[in-house]
């Protein structure tokens, strides 16, 4: 990707910087998702890996923080496009109209327009980079929760992606284009399986009162166990 032409203040380098030695975490905020920041999080996550002999993981992971964090951002500018159009998000019709508004809506300029709405909503998306020796963590935070009806929506894509060995045999079975056919999700989720990363490493969850949480995270060592393998073995 090239560099874009508005790098990021030098503080905000320089912080990445100081946390890349000190193996310390590094976490960003933001309200939308530009080119520059895309760029940042690129380099920064090379940087990682090079670190902990991981360069090859690079291209994957950088795919999966990009699809996350616009997954992320997308999710707050909808919720304000809902409320300017009271859309109630319990209600399957209200709803199901809402995601036509969205649809119709989804631009360039819209992500511009609604990136503002969202800071002044202080509707923002926390990425957080959390490394050492054994483990890289990374989690996608937006401070707004997912509804019933957007869970059962992911667990649903979540259900069809894992089914899948590729993105043409998830696109036969998914013809539901209600949240964009999910192919963010797949694509993050094929990006682990051809990176030999056990898929059910990456998981989306909300608290139903302030957050939603995509939460990815990648073994350097054997004796680190994901919370996922950790949460089974205690079963």
């Amino acid at each position: 990707m090239r560099a874009p032409n508005k790098p990021l203040p030098q503080a905000i380098i320089e912080a990445a910087e100081k946390t890349l030695h000190s193996e310390d975490r590094l976490v960003i905020r933001a309200y939308g998702f530009i080119s520059v920041t895309e760029y940042f999080m690129r380099d920064f996550i090379k940087k990682v890996l090079l670190k902990f002999n991981k360069p090859q993981l690079a291209p994957a992971l950088g795919m999966i923080i990009k699809e996350l964090t616009v997954n992320a951002a997308k999710a707050n500018f909808k919720r304000i496009l809902f409320i300017e159009n009271n859309i109630d998000v319990t209600n399957p019709e209200d709803y199901e109209r809402g995601m036509r508004l969205f649809r119709e809506a989804i631009s360039e300029s819209m992500a511009l327009e609604y990136g503002k709405k969202a800071k002044s909503a202080s509707l923002n998306v926390h990425t957080t980079f959390d490394f050492d020796k054994d483990r890289l963590i990374i989690e996608i935070r937006n401070n707004l929760p997912m509804s019933r009806i957007e869970e059962q929506r992911v667990r649903e894509k979540f259900a069809q992606a894992m089914r899948c060995n590729d993105i043409a045999e998830f696109m036969v079975e998914n013809v539901d284009e209600t949240e964009g056919a999910g192919l963010g999700l797949i694509l993050s989720l094929m990006a682990l399986k051809s990176s030999d990363i056990d898929p059910h490493f990456l998981t989306i969850s909300t608290n139903y009162e302030n957050e939603t949480i995509a939460r990815v995270e990648i073994p350097f060592s054997e004796r680190y166990l994901p919370r996922r393998a950790r949460e089974f073995a205690v079963a």
